[in-house]
């Protein structure tokens, strides 16, 4: 189980990096000097390339699913951690390229009406 928390202060989500910053800290993938080791750890996943991860975990692009997968199942936790997955997983379900147009079609409708609640 891991303490770190997708929300920060003020209640805003932390973003990718930050979270993936403190699991490689928490886990012990650390530099001598404590600071993660991000070169070891992008060693450890077969599919994503060290500058992937990089430009990830610095922002310069949006972390992808499968970036977020291959990390969370290196460390071992769900990739519900990172807050950009739930994200992506929503959006997903509303692509009828994704989920097919009977299943978007229900979920849109499915959150009008909750959205229509809260209103």
């Amino acid at each position: 189980m891991n303490s770190v928390s997708v929300v920060g202060n003020n209640n805003k989500p932390r973003q990718f990096g930050a979270v993936l910053r403190d699991l490689l800290i928490e886990r012990g993938i650390t530099t001598g000097i404590g600071n993660p080791d991000w070169v070891a750890f992008a060693r450890a996943l077969p599919d994503v390339s060290y500058e992937s991860l990089r430009k990830a975990v610095t922002g310069e692009r949006q972390p992808g699913i499968k970036i977020m997968q291959s990390v969370a199942s290196a460390l071992g936790v769900d990739p519900d951690v990172f807050w950009e997955y739930q994200l992506a997983q929503a959006q997903r379900s509303f692509n009828p390229s994704e989920v097919g147009e009977d299943v978007a079609f229900a979920n849109l409708q499915a959150w009008l009406e909750s959205n229509s609640r809260t209103e």
